[in-house]
């Protein structure tokens, strides 16, 4: 059952909204990243610690069984990478999850706890948990989105998982535009130039919506990986995944295949991008596929503002059932504090975000593994050090 927003909750959005308009005129700074360094003869060891939160206020049916306002978090992390030579590693914490649920083998609170190796930019070797390889907008920090939560796509990848990985970035990149990567990549982090790939082996995709995790397989089944992608500086972003996870359901059932293809530019103002996940045998059912895709368009209403469009369509096959789609449609506004300078990833560090989902198509017989179900709202504030 759909209900209004109602004049009580629509006074929530608006005095947020107003107490905000202060916040903006308080100073801050936009990036406080912590370094340190020690140096052993000749060599010398690097460690970053950083971190992010988003505090939200949520209401709108698609929140709430009752529709009504409430507040959480979403995230609330600190991280440490450590750098010495061609050896770095990195370890991502997040205190907002479980420390105890252990689906992929170790608690979700770890997000990534993995060693690396860098022979050049064309190679480098990771080992641990990471993020696959697999989804455009999953492998772009939590931090730097364009709305305040990922959506239907993020439940068919196959989310971070234990295991190995070889990379390259910025292969063939022109002389004039050389940049270097630090062995820490997992998505498209730098805009840089050239080619790069990932190919992984890991566990049983066991974070991931569309696998159950059950550690009678571990040992019989394994997850593999494989993403290509290519770079014209922040004007071109192309990439293409494929994945499979055997026993996606347990022992005895089907494995859980999925593609994904995403293109991104940035030019001028705007920022436009799309992107198609679609995978076979969600959850070890045999026939049960699903697809969801995204097209996005964000415009700089002013220096510190930007408008965004985000609309969603996904379809839901199981066996047995009527084929079902699910639209969400998110409308939003980012609002960046205080920024040390006028380049994206220095704009999204500290910001609000406010969000209106707008849900349509099968949403009260759907039965895919995510999405907005009903219409609601997010108010997010997000700081960065």
């Amino acid at each position: 059952m759909r209900r209004g927003l109602g004049s009580a909750k629509v006074a929530v959005i608006v005095g947020t909204l107003v107490l905000f308009v202060f916040v903006l005129g308080i100073p801050g700074t936009a990036d406080a990243k912590i370094t340190l360094k020690d140096k052993v003869g000749d060599k010398e060891i690097k460690l970053n610690i950083y971190g992010f939160s988003q505090f939200e206020a949520r209401g709108g049916d698609g929140n709430s069984s009752e529709g009504g306002v409430y507040f959480r978090a979403q995230r609330i992390r600190v991280g440490f990478n450590y750098f010495h030579g061609p050896l770095a590693g990195k370890l991502f914490l997040d205190f907002n999850q479980s420390h105890s649920n252990s689906d992929g083998g170790i608690p979700k609170m770890i997000k990534d706890a993995f060693a690396s190796y860098k022979w050049s930019n064309s190679a480098f070797i990771k080992l641990g948990m990471f993020k696959t390889p697999l989804g455009m907008d999953f492998t772009t920090p939590g931090w730097n989105l364009d709305i305040a939560t990922r959506d239907e796509e993020k439940g068919l990848v196959l989310e971070r998982d234990f295991g190995v990985m070889l990379s390259g970035r910025l292969i063939g990149q022109p002389e004039e535009k050389a940049m270097k990567c630090n062995g820490l990549e997992m998505g498209n982090e730098r805009q840089g130039y050239g080619f790069g790939y990932d190919i992984g082996v890991f566990n049983p995709a066991g974070r991931s919506a569309a696998v159950i995790w059950d550690t009678a397989v571990r040992g019989d089944a394994l997850a593999y990986v494989g993403r290509l992608h290519y770079d014209h500086g922040p004007g071109l972003h192309l990439e293409a995944a494929y994945a499979v996870s055997e026993k996606a359901g347990g022992p005895d059932t089907e494995d859980y295949s999925v593609y994904d293809v995403g293109i991104s530019s940035e030019f001028g103002k705007w920022e436009l991008k799309a992107e198609y996940v679609a995978g076979q045998n969600v959850r070890g059912v045999d026939g049960w596929d699903a697809d969801a895709y995204f097209v996005n368009a964000g415009f700089m209403l002013v220096d510190n503002l930007q408008g965004v469009v985000r609309h969603y369509s996904g379809t839901s096959d199981k066996p047995g059932v009527d084929s079902l789609t699910l639209d969400n449609t998110f409308i939003g506004l980012n609002w960046y504090l205080s920024p040390l300078r006028y380049k994206p990833r220095d704009l999204q560090r500290h910001k609000i975000v406010l969000n209106y989902i707008i849900a349509g198509g099968d949403n009260e017989e759907w039965n895919g593994v995510a999405g907005f179900r009903d219409d609601g709202w997010i108010l997010q504030w997000q700081y960065k050090y």
